[in-house]
């Protein structure tokens, strides 16, 4: 995993106030796949916090189904545009920050080598 901060179970469900049963269901439905330490536990990136931060937004705000929220992640990242027309412009802009940002890493990366 590259640089930068990662949490453990007990801080994702602290921080997205949902249980541990949750958070492991979510990431079985959208393909979150954490890393995890020499003594097994679970470890999440920044940008999967993110994440599980969009798809509590989706499914507890916006009132999608699970199915419904896996739709519309997957139009955000094939027509951005199309998801900066969606009713939550904040969350859109902040993801496509995000992939900015990873992209522009990435880049700095392969520089570097």
């Amino acid at each position: 995993m590259k640089k930068g901060k990662h949490y453990l179970v007990t801080e994702i469900c602290r921080r997205l106030d949902i249980a541990p049963h949750i958070l492991r269901y979510w990431e079985q439905e959208f393909a979150i796949k954490p890393i995890r330490n020499s003594a097994g536990r679970r470890i999440y990136s920044e940008s999967q916090l993110e994440r599980l931060q969009l798809i509590k937004h989706l499914v507890r705000t916006e009132k999608l189904t699970v199915a419904g929220a896996r739709r519309h992640l997957a139009e955000m990242s094939s027509k951005p545009t199309a998801a900066i027309a969606s009713a939550d412009h904040r969350q859109t802009l902040l993801w496509l920050k995000r992939e900015l940002l990873a992209i522009g890493s990435q880049l700095r990366g392969s520089t570097d080598q």
